[in-house]
């Protein structure tokens, strides 16, 4: 297993663990003890297992009514006949973008997410054996593409713009690569994992940055 591998197994907490709650960006709607999104999906971080890893990202359809062409994991709502978020979000990915669930190894989650769209989102970190022959649904992915690990969980390229909702500061990462804008829930699960990354790593190896 390389040093990566098992260092992004570390990080993610295991899939028969408990998941704990996170706020997107720092932001949790008012009354915010009692508040429970209506509604519940699971989106799926794809890494390719390669010598150099890379992120799988989508870019949303242009005609889609929220978020369009917006950069995003594979994922959605969940159905009611999936038994878990784990099938939720391989079903999803398999819909997409055509990833195929045997080519996809789920290793754990990041911290759920509840966000202003008024979505509790359960992220499933997933190891990809390529090579994956993308198949697109048009009606919803306009393309996918892939970061470099060593870009992705950089915490130094990414970009913090503080912003006020319901009385609250709230901090909205970007991540701008070749062209594409990574930001919002997005970059929000990326840098949950740059700080679960950096927080393994730190026990071990003190003063260590991911990614610097």
């Amino acid at each position: 297993m390389s040093h990566w591998r098992r260092r992004l197994i570390a990080a993610v907490s295991s899939l028969e663990s408990g998941v704990r709650g996170l706020s997107v960006n720092g932001y949790r709607p008012p009354d915010s003890e009692d508040y429970r999104p209506s509604k519940t999906a699971a989106v799926l971080v794809p890494f390719l297992d390669l010598p150099e890893p890379e992120l799988v990202l989508t870019r949303r359809a242009d005609h889609l009514p929220q978020h369009p062409g917006q950069v995003s994991f594979p994922g959605g709502a969940a159905e009611d006949d999936d038994g878990s978020a784990v099938q939720t979000a391989l079903r999803e990915a398999q819909e997409e973008i055509g990833l195929p669930p045997e080519a996809a190894r789920p290793i754990g989650f990041l911290d759920r997410m509840d966000t202003i769209s008024d979505y509790r989102v359960l992220p499933v970190v997933a190891l990809v054996t390529p090579p994956v022959d993308w198949v697109l649904d048009r009606r919803e992915v306009a393309e996918v593409f892939t970061i470099p690990v060593s870009v992705a969980l950089d915490r130094q390229r990414y970009q913090g713009r503080t912003v006020h909702r319901d009385g609250q500061a709230c901090t909205i990462w970007s991540l701008d690569w070749q062209g594409y804008k990574v930001w919002g829930a997005t970059a929000a699960m990326l840098m949950n994992l740059i700080a679960r990354m950096e927080n393994s790593i730190e026990s071990e190896n003190p003063g260590f940055r991911y990614g610097a």
